[in-house]
């Protein structure tokens, strides 16, 4: 390898660097960052996307609703997979399902649709209660349950 090669190698390498580092953790739109699933939703009112949500996560048995601005709630008991892998052999503890969406407007025509996942064993015990994370390789139905308020919609 011939020496202006490996200095544009190099430069490459170090611009690269530079761009990353001056980028940082934040992405590059105005996205909140650290949601399990999100989609982006154009050219719809607030209001509509609130509605949607709401029936959306009714629609797939969840119980729940507005607990703020731009955030809501849901829960619904696991299935029995989630009993079998987070509740409890000793006790008669049924795991329950704890979803939390956010909604946030980027911009005048696109509002941002988050959501996180918790299975929470235990519920209604102060003692043995626990949650569970929902991991990013079990973020399948929660991203569907965004992508059916996409389409409820009309996107």
């Amino acid at each position: 390898m011939n020496i202006t090669c490996k200095r544009n190698l190099i430069t490459a390498a170090l611009a690269g660097a530079l761009g990353l580092f001056a980028a940082g953790c934040e992405s590059f739109s105005n996205v909140p960052s650290g949601n399990l699933a999100s989609v982006t939703i154009t050219n719809q009112p607030m209001a509509k996307v609130v509605q949607a949500t709401t029936a959306t996560f009714v629609a797939h048995g969840f119980s729940g609703g507005q607990t703020g601005a731009n955030r809501f709630s849901y829960t619904r008991l696991g299935s029995r997979t989630d009993n079998l892998a987070y509740g409890s052999f000793m006790f008669d503890e049924l795991v329950t399902i704890k979803v939390v969406v956010t909604t946030k407007q980027l911009t005048p025509n696109s509002i941002y649709v988050g959501c996180n996942a918790w299975l929470i064993e235990g519920e209604n015990d102060p003692v043995f209660q626990d949650s569970h994370n929902v991991r990013m390789l079990r973020k399948w139905p929660y991203a569907q349950l965004l992508q059916d308020i996409q389409a409820q919609v009309g996107q």
